[in-house]
């Protein structure tokens, strides 16, 4: 999927974010712009308070930029298409934490998710804290196995709220396909994507933002990445 994606370890809109989400608003390809907050993930954990915070969040860190929650909180909001219409003119998208399944099973062939693809296709981008990390993904470690993510961006599975020290390769990829990369994020960081691999066209070259260094499990082998360096998936 051609676009920007940005994926942020969780506990988001905290102070720990504030310079990782100014990068963020700095990407925008319009400036200030439209920035969008989306809180499936809490649909059933009080979608209201996750819209505030983002909202307050990002006022606070781009005055200029109109900032608005869109309550999409199940499957028949995400095929609401007024609020899908909402959601494809932002210039950047931000899907909260809370239940990953819940998230996928709302927007999976929703007219929402057409939205959020419609969005990356022109240039904006496309966040996710926590759960909306995990959706975005090929892949998601939940309910005590692998299920499929939203598939957005390929090949890769999100690992929230990582610790800031590589954990056992085995014990982080047990049960997954040798093909794709799982990717462990601590809170107060986000991984944005900075470039397309020049093939394929998906999301490649990332960008650590934050404090805490990433940690990539592949079937090879494991790396660290520290903050402000850059990565590739392939």
């Amino acid at each position: 999927m051609v676009g920007m994606f940005a994926l942020a370890g969780g506990d988001e809109f905290q102070p720990e974010y504030d310079a990782p989400d100014r990068a963020l608003v700095a990407a925008m390809p319009a400036g200030p712009g439209r920035i969008v907050i989306i809180p499936t993930a809490a649909g059933r954990q009080g979608p209201q308070q996750a819209m505030a915070n983002g909202v307050r969040h990002f006022h606070r860190l781009a005055p200029h930029a109109t900032v608005e929650g869109v309550p999409v909180i199940d499957a028949a909001s995400a095929n609401d298409p007024n609020l899908a219409a909402r959601v494809a003119s932002a210039d950047m998208i931000y899907l909260t934490g809370g239940d990953p399944g819940h998230l996928v099973r709302a927007l999976r062939g929703s007219e929402m998710l057409a939205a959020l693809a419609a969005v990356a296709a022109r240039g904006g981008i496309v966040a996710g804290a926590s759960a909306g990390a995990m959706a975005l993904g090929e892949m998601m470690r939940w309910g005590g196995g692998w299920e499929p993510g939203l598939n957005l961006v390929r090949g890769l599975v999100v690992l929230p709220h990582h610790p800031a020290a590589p954990q056992p390769r085995e014990q982080a990829r047990a049960g997954l396909n040798g093909s794709l990369v799982a990717l462990g994020i601590p809170t107060g960081v986000v991984c944005l994507s900075r470039a397309q691999h020049p093939t394929t066209g998906e999301p490649d070259a990332w960008e650590v933002l934050g404090n805490y260094p990433v940690t990539l499990y592949r079937a090879q082998g494991t790396m660290q990445v520290p903050p402000g360096q850059s990565f590739s998936l392939t």
